[in-house]
């Protein structure tokens, strides 16, 4: 059997921001926090432990999603339903599969420590080293919408579904490289970026945000 990895096609590419209500509500939550340990006179060093542990329970901060089609191309040969390694006519099938996937990006931020913030509580400004954007779990395999295109042999049955499905799964790979090549981790960083600066701002603060490889 030969198996040949067609090139992933990006067919659509979503980024956006995924920050359900949940979140929106809990970064609120956090402003007012910090804001009244402000007003209330806590030292720097208690609010700059204050926003790392505000920020570690924010977890993985999703900033972008992709969505992927990889096409995987098999051919093989069987004759009345044994694999064969030579090409006889009417035992050779090729099988095309469209493979939709999800991948999302974010940054890890319970890895961020006292270390990574700078605050200056008189001035409101706050400097935090955060880690690149990573992808944040395996894509997502779409398996109702994936499309099987098969030529049969003279000798060859239908397409194997669980068979497909076996296939499906090795485009998980292929939509990691595709969306990585397409700068999906790239966005990432800059929508956590955004998304953290304006997470300061709520609390009252100018933020700058910096990368753990600048």
């Amino acid at each position: 059997m030969v198996m040949k990895m067609g090139k992933s096609i990006f067919w659509l590419w979503r980024l956006k921001y995924v920050l359900l209500v949940l979140v929106l509500l809990v970064l609120l939550g956090i402003s007012i926090l910090i804001s009244t340990a402000w007003l209330s006179g806590d030292n720097t060093e208690q609010e700059s432990e204050a926003f790392v542990e505000q920020i570690r329970d924010m977890s993985s901060l999703a900033t972008s999603q992709a969505y992927v089609k990889a096409v995987i191309e098999q051919t093989d040969n069987q004759f009345f339903g044994q694999n064969i390694s030579i090409n006889l006519p009417g035992t050779q099938r090729r099988l095309l599969l469209v493979v939709p996937g999800t991948v999302l990006a974010g940054v890890d931020l319970e890895k961020i420590t006292e270390d990574d913030v700078r605050l200056d509580a008189e001035a409101q400004k706050i400097e935090i080293t955060i880690p690149r954007s990573t992808l944040l779990q395996d894509p997502a395999i779409d398996l109702g919408n994936i499309q099987a295109f098969s030529v049969e042999g003279l000798f060859r049955s239908n397409v194997n579904w669980e068979e497909g499905f076996e296939i499906a799964a090795q485009a998980q790979d292929m939509i990691k490289e595709e969306a990585t090549d397409q700068g999906l981790l790239s966005q990432a960083d800059k929508n956590a970026e955004r998304v953290l600066s304006e997470f300061f701002k709520l609390a009252g603060y100018e933020a700058t945000i910096l990368f753990e490889d600048e």
